[in-house]
């Protein structure tokens, strides 16, 4: 309902000129410009656009998932590597991943490289962060029970205390998800020749204000799917979680 009365008062103010089509493009124009990009636009069809952005995401998503999940599971478990690995991430959380473009750029350029370290470095935090509360959270009355079983300490790690932490490490992977694609369309603003990012710049700079409307409502989609999708897999991977 929400979304059905943002559409018709977003009709009615572009219908009746209260807002300045040039400030606000009304419906038309943006599934026109919406058509233009299926199309092509500025050299690139949308699956080249759409291709450049999930494919830099998933590259730094991918690494980041892979290294903050465990670096977070091994610092709750092994408390010397807490003490070493904290205050370095303590320094570098508040940093906006924004703000790591124009390193990005010095170190790597402008190609993959760079646009993939920009989403690593907004991606690992939340991995890392729910990873590690995930473990340390875990009931110490398992612990107890499993180690008055005589389990091992690997065994304590792998059998008990990951499944248990799994729903909220799944929690971190989605919010990480998320935060790599808002944070691509954000690289791609300042240095990109295709994605969705580049298609708002390129809108902006070109005075297209629809074009600027399909980009948004576009990552807007994207993100409400992959979002969609990961809460669909999480439900089937992880079924003994809480699930909205």
């Amino acid at each position: 309902m929400a979304i059905l009365a943002v559409l018709a008062a977003w009709w009615l103010v572009t219908t009746v000129g209260m807002v300045s089509p040039f400030i606000l493009p009304p419906p038309a124009a943006v599934l026109e410009a919406a058509q233009r990009l299926a199309d092509g636009y500025l050299g690139a069809s949308l699956a080249t656009h759409l291709e450049a952005s999930l494919s830099v995401v998933l590259s730094g998503y991918i690494a980041a998932a892979l290294i903050g999940v465990p670096l977070g599971i091994l610092m709750a478990w092994i408390r010397p590597l807490a003490i070493l690995f904290e205050p370095l991430v303590c320094l570098l959380r508040p940093i906006p991943p924004p703000a790591w473009i124009p390193l990005a750029i010095l170190w790597f350029g402008i190609g993959l490289t760079g646009k993939t370290f920009v989403v690593f470095i907004s991606a690992i935090t939340p991995c890392l962060i729910n990873a590690y509360v995930a473990i340390k959270e875990v009931p110490p009355y398992l612990i107890s029970a499993a180690r008055s079983l005589g389990a091992s300490n690997a065994a304590l790690l792998f059998q008990v205390a990951i499944p248990s932490g799994l729903p909220m490490i799944a929690s971190g992977l989605r919010i990480a998800l998320g935060t790599a694609w808002a944070t691509i369309v954000a690289a791609e603003l300042v240095v990109a020749t295709a994605g969705f990012g580049f298609i708002i710049m390129s809108g902006y700079r070109n005075f297209e204000s629809a074009i600027m409307a399909v980009g948004m409502i576009a990552v807007a989609l994207i993100g409400f799917l992959m979002n969609l999708i990961f809460r669909k897999i999480e439900k089937h991977v992880i079924p003994w979680g809480e699930h909205e």
